[in-house]
């Protein structure tokens, strides 16, 4: 059986505890402490590992056709996993809108669906399971050859942005589609093919540029044609989560053996049950204790998200369990 690797869990842990921290402070603290190189990285971060995880899982499978990964129970394992922890949490936010706020049309109901729900962050359930449907192409692309594939696919990426641009897309619909994300994939994807040492004399060099570009685009405000929305999470900014990702996985070997690692290991592995939380959390229940000082606000929010999340991480695979046997 193939050791779990902790590192990885550490990643998302860390991620986690970003996308709470991006909830919980304004805009112009973020940018203050050059959040955009680490914090606003969450997201990025989350989708490279989605790439690489699912590469990876793919190779120990030995899949080598579409029939393979397009095969319908082994699609369905990996959307269920998403799908019922999401729809719990919109069953009790609609609940809520019944409860404390004005209620909800049918087509209001029907459109909270298919949108994530309510709260920030609700975009990435969409985009999460868009990813699962589409990494098989990335991952058959990119696996004929790595450098080509890879680049081929980076220059697609924007183009496809660009044509979003181009037609008008409108915000509310882009947020909910995984086309500023597709680089990332594409690289977590390269991350688990690549069977050498990564070569850290062109990774720094261009993951520099990324920071370059990142910094262009938050703090010099640069607007190329695909910064409309989202800023700088598109495909140039990608370079620098793959540097983060790629120092995340060699710079030190973790073990969940000291309460501090072991906490934020478990953080990882509830991460998406986390997130979930924190949507409902910062959704209905953050504003009513905004007004304590600052420091006692986010560690509030951290607790409660982070302890909540693991309790619903934990009931879920205790019900899965329950009805395996």
């Amino acid at each position: 059986m193939k050791k779990r690797n902790h590192n990885i869990d550490i990643i998302k842990g860390l991620a986690i505890l970003a996308v709470i921290l991006i909830h919980s402070l304004t805009e112009e603290m973020l940018l203050a402490i050059l959040s955009p190189f680490y914090i606003w990285q969450a997201v990025p971060v989350f989708m490279l590992l989605a790439g690489y995880n699912t590469a990876a899982s793919f190779q120990r499978r030995g899949y080598v056709s579409l029939n393979q990964f397009y095969n319908f129970s082994f699609l369905y394992s990996k959307v269920e996993r998403l799908l019922y922890p999401f729809l719990f949490i919109w069953i009790i936010q609609v609940i809520a809108h019944f409860l404390f706020l004005d209620g909800l049309s049918f087509t209001h109901l029907i459109t909270s669906l298919f949108t994530g729900g309510w709260g920030p962050g609700s975009y990435f359930i969409l985009i999460i399971i868009q990813a699962t449907l589409i990494l098989p192409l990335i991952y058959m692309l990119v696996k004929k050859n790595l450098t080509v594939g890879t680049i081929v696919l980076f220059f697609i990426s924007i183009l496809i942005d660009a044509f979003c641009m181009l037609i008008d897309v409108p915000g509310s619909v882009y947020r909910v589609i995984v086309v500023r994300y597709l680089f990332a994939l594409v690289l977590g994807v390269w991350l688990a093919l690549n069977p050498k040492k990564i070569n850290y004399k062109w990774l720094i060099p261009i993951a520099t540029v990324s920071a370059v570009y990142i910094a262009g685009v938050y703090y010099q405000e640069w607007n190329f044609f695909i910064e409309r929305y989202w800023q700088s999470q598109h495909a140039p900014s990608y370079f620098w989560t793959l540097l983060l990702i790629v120092i995340g996985l060699n710079a030190y070997q973790f073990k969940a053996d000291n309460p501090v690692t072991g906490l934020i290991v478990k953080m990882g592995k509830a991460s998406y049950h986390i997130f979930l939380v924190q949507m409902f959390y910062f959704w209905l229940i953050a504003d009513s204790i905004s007004n304590l000082p600052l420091i006692i606000y986010i560690l509030l929010s951290l607790i409660i998200c982070i302890i909540f999340g693991r309790l619903f991480f934990y009931a879920e695979n205790s019900i899965r369990k329950a009805l395996k046997n």
